[in-house]
């Protein structure tokens, strides 16, 4: 629109579709002229008037969390087989100094 900027009401955190004003009309509380983030992993969740900036939270997908999860239990997996292998070599470990120490 010609001559007119995009505004943002910051008190429907779920439709933060632009409006529009005139160029030259200032713009007060409730509304903003700050853009609201376009990022999918950002929920606003309001709109901080004193430092002109959208308040944000991260999120993740659903896809995201189970990638994770199965992140996770392959890093449980590999950390239990590292510790079982670290057993039986302090194990293997004490029986040779064992033997050494009844042959001398």
């Amino acid at each position: 629109m010609e001559r007119h900027k995009p505004i943002f009401d910051t008190r429907d955190l779920q439709d933060l579709r632009p409006l529009y004003t005139p160029e030259d009309r200032t713009v007060f509380h409730p509304y903003t002229d700050v853009v609201p983030p376009d990022d999918p992993n950002l929920i606003v969740i309001g709109f901080d008037f004193n430092r002109q900036q959208w308040n944000v939270v991260s999120a993740v997908t659903p896809e995201e969390v189970e990638s994770l999860k199965e992140t996770a239990d392959t890093l449980g997996k590999q950390v239990v087989q590292l510790t079982l292998q670290n057993l039986q070599l302090s194990q293997q470990l004490q029986k040779l100094l064992e033997g050494g120490n009844q042959d001398g």
